[in-house]
């Protein structure tokens, strides 16, 4: 069957929306229903009085399902960068080019920005062509899972065939690597460690400015300055330390004795470190 003109050119109308959905704040933009166009909502199937989330929702959904496709295990941080989800709120309004930016220059991926870029329009153009194809339906499970991947701004997770996890980095820490996190930093502003002895060095970091005011109160520990940083940044400065380190996060308040380190914590209260729930 050969499509008509009207057909041709309403997706072609589709298609080019496209470049609509990852600008400026993405999947996050105000107006997003109104960037999509009446085509592109047309054959993605929103309803003319879609509420904002639902639209949300179904564009992720849609654009998860062409994901799918791809077996590189780079393509879901990419293009989930691209369109904003299980970004820094910090970068999220930065636009498509700074999102990606901003994720290589913090060793997200181990490719240039160039090839992340170039990667990206390589999905878009399957998305583009998925528009002539048939769309599946969407289940009340679909919205329930993208719903929650909204809400929390974290990136959909994929089953193996397996039952495992395909994406290597669960969503709980996915949101810890991209969050903003506090930590003790010296004058230079790097990372100051917590030198317990034969338990080793670690990089204290807090999740909210609270818990670390918390902590500083009940402990009378003095830092040179406090430093925010991406949890990301945080475990690659303790991969690049000489002596092996780790991240401890949200330590409990408990005050030590007989340790001179960032962090007045004692040997024997290792034991009762926790990561606060």
């Amino acid at each position: 069957m050969v499509a008509s003109a009207k057909e041709t050119k309403t997706s072609r109308r589709a298609k080019d929306r496209l470049h609509h959905v990852h600008a400026r704040a993405g999947i996050q933009q105000d107006g997003l229903r109104r960037a999509l166009g009446p085509e592109l909502r047309a054959i993605w199937g929103i309803a003319e009085d879609a509420e904002p989330g639902r639209v949300r929702e179904i564009v992720l959904l849609r654009l998860n399902r062409v994901l799918e496709r791809f077996a590189d295990p780079l393509m879901p941080e990419i293009v989930w960068t691209a369109y904003n989800l299980g970004v820094d709120p910090v970068s999220g309004g930065a636009g498509m080019v700074g999102r990606i930016r901003t994720m290589v220059g913090r060793g997200r991926v181990a490719v240039s920005e160039r090839t992340c870029t170039r990667r990206f329009y390589d999905f878009l153009g399957t998305v583009k062509n998925s528009l002539d194809g048939f769309q599946e339906d969407l289940t009340g499970e679909d919205f329930r899972l993208a719903s929650r991947w909204i809400a929390g701004n974290v990136r959909p997770e994929r089953e193996q065939t397996d039952g495992g996890l395909r994406d290597p980095v669960p969503s709980v820490m996915r949101m810890f690597l991209d969050g903003t996190v506090w930590g003790p930093a010296d004058e230079a502003g790097a990372p100051v460690p917590a030198r317990l002895g034969a338990h080793g060095d670690w990089l204290c970091v807090f999740t909210d400015e609270r818990l670390l005011a918390e902590y500083r109160a009940l402990t009378g520990a003095g830092w040179a300055r406090i430093r925010p940083r991406t949890g990301r940044e945080v475990v690659l400065a303790a991969a690049r330390r000489e002596v092996a380190t780790g991240v401890l996060v949200n330590p409990r308040p408990t005050r030590g004795a007989g340790i001179h380190a960032a962090l007045p914590l004692s040997p024997d209260s290792i034991a009762r470190l926790a990561i606060r729930r």
